[in-house]
């Protein structure tokens, strides 16, 4: 009969590496590392997702915020405007025009094209703050607002790179650029 003492000291000196080792890896440890491994990456996946989609959204507030304070002095008809947020995104106005058939050369016809939220809204043009430079994005991840006064944005588009970006307005020749 095995005295406490013994018991003790097998129960806390577990070999996790037995003297035997045939089979050690096969099967039920096989399958036992592989979910492991499948559930680590789902995790992993899960956490970026959840991570990239509240980046999305607060980057979606921050451009709403930054295109009402654009929107704002504008009409408060500030000469200089500085705008910080979001990094990366575009400052662009609507419509552009874009080719529809032929090339580059004779016979190219422009068809002009807006986001989905400022048509539906009947705004003849609008000035937009998206991820990209294009409709899609916009419609996606963007904000847009009424471009009533009819300015027309220096190049088309103002990247919003090393913030704050300062942005001069003309009101005479109703001009938006980047200072």
């Amino acid at each position: 009969m095995k005295s406490k003492r013994q018991k003790k000291r097998n129960f806390f000196s577990y070999d996790f590496f037995p003297k035997n080792r045939r089979g050690f890896l096969l099967a039920e440890e096989t399958l036992k590392v592989i979910l492991a491994v499948i559930a680590i990456g789902f995790l992993v996946y899960l956490l970026f997702s959840l991570y990239k989609a509240g980046k999305d959204s607060k980057d979606l507030e921050l451009a709403k915020e930054s295109l009402s304070f654009l929107q704002q002095e504008m009409n408060a008809e500030k000469t200089s405007i500085d705008i910080y947020n979001p990094e990366g995104w575009n400052i662009g106005m609507w419509p552009h025009p874009v080719l529809v058939s032929g090339s580059l050369g004779i016979g190219a016809e422009a068809e002009m094209q807006y986001p989905n939220s400022c048509s539906n809204l009947g705004w003849e043009s609008c000035v937009c703050i998206c991820e990209d430079n294009n409709e899609e994005s916009c419609d996606e991840n963007g904000a847009c607002f009424n471009n009533e006064k009819k300015f027309n944005i220096n190049g088309g588009n103002i990247e919003i790179n090393n913030p704050p970006i300062i942005l001069k307005v003309d009101y005479q020749n109703k001009m938006i650029s980047k200072a």
